[in-house]
């Protein structure tokens, strides 16, 4: 609501009871309050400004004793008084809010993983992220993403072994962050394996950069190079690799190399989700050097059988014992 100074310099002509500043500002203050005073006010004011040769009926005097009468009847402002303990009060719930807000727009900020995907013992998940980049989750293995990238980046965040076929966005940069490092890339295959202690970033093509969270160390990687780096006892090694070998996972393939059957449990038993034991030393350490590719659970003990000298025994759907070929 507006009000001219015409406006009040009016009032202060009708009435000589507007003469102190005390009486003015009142005035002032509850027109500015009421909007039915400052009708009248105004209407008051319009037969003022219509009619203003003393003959006529209307008074001065009168008029400015209509105007007082319905100031005084306008609700006068309240001044709050608030106690020290009020005031705690809300400085704390202010500062509550301001904290909120905080979090609010950090959490705006902050990649939100609506996308969870688990990869259990035996299983090896594909998955076409929002860009269309390829990703296959290996066994005992998770993967977050966002149902859409932002503009500006595109996030993921892994355990275990995951492989990446990434597609190029010059502006938007693909990282993958991951217990203790994170890998930064355009375009570009790579592997990441982040079981145990040693975690192992291999690349196939393109090029990536990885940081080392603790160090802060950024190492970049071109083609057929993986870094490997123990976390507990930090040692970092750059090295090239063998990529048939390291990613055959991702074709279903079971690739043992030069392993004893001892060593070669845990590979067996994660990729077919199964427990194989072996019940004797001798055969604990027998040597075995093959590939399985494509083989359903019993195409695999039927040919372990064979390629290792074996007799393998079913306990339970999932349960094997592995012993001497000859033990009955």
């Amino acid at each position: 609501m507006d009000i001219s100074k015409e406006d009040i310099k009016c009032v202060r002509k009708l009435s000589g009871e507007l003469d102190t500043d005390q009486d003015r500002s009142m005035f002032e203050v509850n027109l500015l309050l009421d909007d039915d005073l400052h009708e009248r006010f105004q209407d008051y004011k319009l037969l003022w400004d219509c009619y203003p040769k003393p003959s006529l009926p209307l008074r001065k005097e009168h008029f400015a004793k209509r105007v007082m009468e319905e100031i005084s009847e306008a609700p006068k402002p309240k001044l709050i008084f608030l106690s020290t303990k009020l005031k705690a009060v809300i400085a704390v719930a202010a500062a509550v809010l301001v904290a909120f807000g905080v979090y609010l727009f950090t959490q705006d900020n902050e990649p939100r993983y609506t996308n969870h995907i688990i990869a259990l013992e035996g299983e090896r998940k594909h998955v076409t992220l929002p860009d269309g980049s390829s990703v296959t989750v290996n066994a005992n293995s998770e993967l977050k993403y966002p149902e859409v990238f932002t503009d500006d980046k595109r996030d993921v965040w892994m355990s275990g072994e995951v492989y990446f076929d990434i597609v190029e966005d010059a502006d938007r940069p693909f990282s993958v962050g991951a217990s203790g490092f994170e890998v930064k890339v355009l375009g570009t295959k790579f592997n990441v394996n982040a079981k145990g202690m040693s975690k192992i970033v291999s690349l196939v093509s393109g090029k990536v950069q990885v940081t080392l969270e603790n160090s802060g160390d950024k190492i970049q990687l071109r083609p057929n190079e993986e870094l490997s780096w123990n976390m507990e006892s930090g040692e970092v090694v750059k090295r090239n690799f063998d990529v048939s070998k390291t990613t055959a996972w991702k074709d279903n393939i079971l690739l043992l190399h030069d392993l004893t059957l001892e060593e070669a449990l845990l590979p067996i038993n994660e990729f077919y989700g199964t427990t194989f034991t072996v019940s004797d030393s001798v055969v604990a350490n027998k040597r075995i050097n093959a590939a399985f590719e494509d083989q359903d659970l019993d195409q695999f003990v039927q040919t372990l059988e064979f390629i290792a000298d074996v007799k393998i025994s079913k306990q339970s759907s999932k349960k094997f014992t592995i012993a001497p070929s000859d033990e009955k």
